[in-house]
């Protein structure tokens, strides 16, 4: 997946933690068809992306994505996607795109025989005031979509939450969170990952030398559990510093969970953990 960065048309509007995705609005109570020229962004976002393709608008609890309609930070909006059984039984690959973002390309997901993908989270810049598209796309080749609006700025250009030369020494470290433990025949359980990354834009300023932070992102995660692929995830600038996502795992307790990742300049990280009784 190469990096999606369009300008903003100028007729469109211009310019946080997982643990609070509970309070957010769901997709259902934003139409992205009341406003053309978002309608006009996505028709264009849709052709960049999909080669032409056009996704289809699903109702009901099939595909739903949800985040805070007002941002209490705009470099860090929390964003979830739940999927039906059905849907996940099908699915495809999954995108999150935030249409008015300078890269509206924040995540393309391809879940393997070990996940089951009934939800996925993570942790988004948002730039300016904008839709947040999720596409589902299932094995027959249907692209079925869902939005949440989201009122934000400047998420690009806010500042590191730690000085870039201290999160760059940290970089790659990874933390597994299993609250309900392993996963067990025929019960698949939540996953919490993070990886330490400033994971910055081109747009946020160095606060020693006063001049801008290179462009730096992690852009490919793969999670692998008993040697089976559970997540691929190729990533842009649009997921927050220090990346987390959160998914499902199926399948019997006591493997191996192994995650792989890589960034842009080609550094590479590595973590495993054996999913005892406990997790």
């Amino acid at each position: 997946m190469s990096p999606l960065r369009l300008s903003r048309r100028p007729l469109l509007v211009s310019g946080a933690s997982l643990a609070a995705l509970p309070a957010m609005r769901h997709a259902q109570a934003v139409d992205p068809a009341s406003d053309p020229r978002r309608v006009e962004r996505w028709q264009d976002l849709q052709a960049a992306l999909f080669d032409g393709r056009v996704t289809e608008r699903i109702g009901g609890d099939a595909l739903e994505v949800a985040a805070p309609r007002r941002a209490a930070d705009a470099a860090a909006v929390p964003v979830s996607v739940s999927l039906s059984p059905e849907l996940a039984s099908r699915l495809r690959a999954l995108w999150l795109v935030v249409d008015d973002n300078p890269a509206p390309l924040a995540v393309h997901a391809e879940p393997g025989p070990a996940g089951g993908l009934r939800s996925f989270s993570t942790v988004l810049r948002v730039d300016a005031h904008t839709l947040v598209h999720a596409v589902a796309e299932t094995r027959d080749g249907r692209l079925l979509e869902a939005a949440c609006f989201v009122e934000a700025s400047r998420g690009f250009s806010a500042p590191l939450n730690v000085d870039f030369y201290t999160a760059r020494d940290a970089m790659g470290r990874m933390r597994l969170g299993m609250p309900e433990g392993p996963p067990a025949p025929g019960r698949a359980v939540p996953v919490n990952l993070s990886i330490n990354h400033p994971n910055t834009t081109g747009m946020q300023i160095d606060r020693r030398s006063r001049t801008a932070l290179p462009v730096s992102f992690l852009n490919r995660v793969e999670v692998r559990y008993r040697g089976a692929e559970v997540l691929r995830i190729e990533a842009e600038t649009s997921v927050a510093e220090d990346p987390s996502f959160a998914f499902t795992l199926s399948g019997e307790p006591g493997g191996e969970l192994r995650v792989e990742a890589e960034d842009s300049d080609g550094r590479r990280f590595r973590n495993a953990w054996t999913l005892g009784a406990t997790g």
